[in-house]
């Protein structure tokens, strides 16, 4: 019984050369319209689909006459802006409190005993950078570009990142 075991060498094929990764870091957002069509980008992407809500009772448009348009209350609140100095401070207001609530998260995380501590200050204190820098940003763009984030952040109640 011996002469019945079987042979215990294995042939090794010869190894392939593993593929050589490169990662590339993404470009840099330059401006803040950049930034804004990055964010409106993102929306979209994650936006609901509403295209079923309209079936039923509750999606009849009622119309005055033929072909008059009814008008939303979002199309009256951006016929409605007020000038642009307003809309930069409020901006400037609301990105700042927002700042503050972020310097209270900051504060209220305990010292890096917790698992994840650091991690999460990391990102908190990247959002302070990146809203920091958008409003910097803010008093250097154009009308279009603070009419477009002013809309975004009173009128659909959208954050501002």
């Amino acid at each position: 019984m011996a002469g019945n075991t079987p042979d215990r060498h294995t042939e090794t094929a010869p190894l392939a050369p593993k593929p050589v990764l490169t990662v590339t870091q993404p470009e840099k957002i330059g401006s803040l319209l950049d930034t804004l069509n990055l964010i409106d980008q993102m929306s979209e992407r994650i936006g609901e689909d509403r295209s079923g809500d309209a079936a039923g009772s509750g999606g009849q448009m009622q119309s005055g006459s033929a072909g008059a348009r009814a008008v939303s209350p979002r199309d009256q609140a951006i016929a409605a802006l007020p000038s642009e100095q307003v809309m930069q401070t409020k901006l400037a207001e609301k990105i700042r409190t927002e700042v503050s609530t972020l310097r209270k998260q900051i504060h209220s995380i305990p010292g890096s005993s917790h698992p994840g501590g650091a991690f999460h200050l990391n990102k908190l204190y990247a959002r302070i950078r990146l809203l920091n820098r958008l409003l910097a940003n803010l008093f250097e763009s154009s009308v279009d570009v603070i009419k477009r984030l002013f809309i975004r952040v009173f009128i659909d109640e959208q954050p501002i990142l």
